[in-house]
């Protein structure tokens, strides 16, 4: 019984041959053709390399793990406590292979001392600093008592984040202690 019903089903087959898919078809000059199609697919993602500091105008960059700057300030006050400016630029190869965003962040507002936070007086005990962001041709800059910086960009891009932090010099002395922030640099798929 089962071979009656494979039987049928062969002969069908045979016969259905003499019809070609479009995909493997017979020229009438007795040629063949068969078309392939390939597919693939590409995740989206991004990646930043190791920074290098392109230029420091008081203060020494050191890279200390993939992926992360050690910046120390050289001199931070003048023997009356006022802040000594600094600048640092900071240059990471990037690339994202889609529409992303950019984010960065400052942990402290700014560079926070160790000790208790003054809020009057003739002392202070952080130095919020500027950071101007230049990526994909477009020029985004924050005050770190802002907080954060986010921005869209609309297309893949490749090539050098530039990354500028000026400290300014002047303003109220600062009390003693030791001053620290953290700035995160964050590139992300969009939306």
């Amino acid at each position: 019984m089962a071979l009656r019903t494979l039987i049928p089903a062969i002969v069908l087959a045979a016969t259905a041959g003499l019809a070609l898919p479009a995909a493997a078809q017979q020229t009438v000059d007795g040629s063949a053709e068969i078309q392939a199609t390939f597919r693939g697919v590409v995740p989206g993602g991004c990646r930043i390399s190791n920074p290098t500091a392109q230029t420091s105008d008081n203060a020494q960059v050191s890279t200390v793990s993939p992926g992360s700057a050690d910046i120390s300030i050289n001199r931070l006050v003048t023997d009356d406590g006022e802040v000594i400016g600094s600048t640092v630029v900071l240059v990471l190869p990037a690339a994202c292979n889609q529409a992303h965003t950019i984010n960065l962040n400052s942990l402290h507002g700014g560079l926070q001392g160790d000790g208790p936070e003054l809020t009057g007086g003739p002392f202070r005990s952080n130095v919020p600093y500027a950071v101007t962001v230049s990526w994909a041709g477009g020029t985004q800059s924050f005050a770190t008592e802002n907080g954060a910086l986010s921005f869209a960009i609309g297309d893949a891009a490749a090539g050098p984040v530039t990354v500028t932090i000026e400290i300014p010099s002047g303003g109220a002395p600062l009390a003693a202690g030791s001053y620290s922030d953290e700035l995160v640099l964050e590139l992300g798929a969009a939306g």
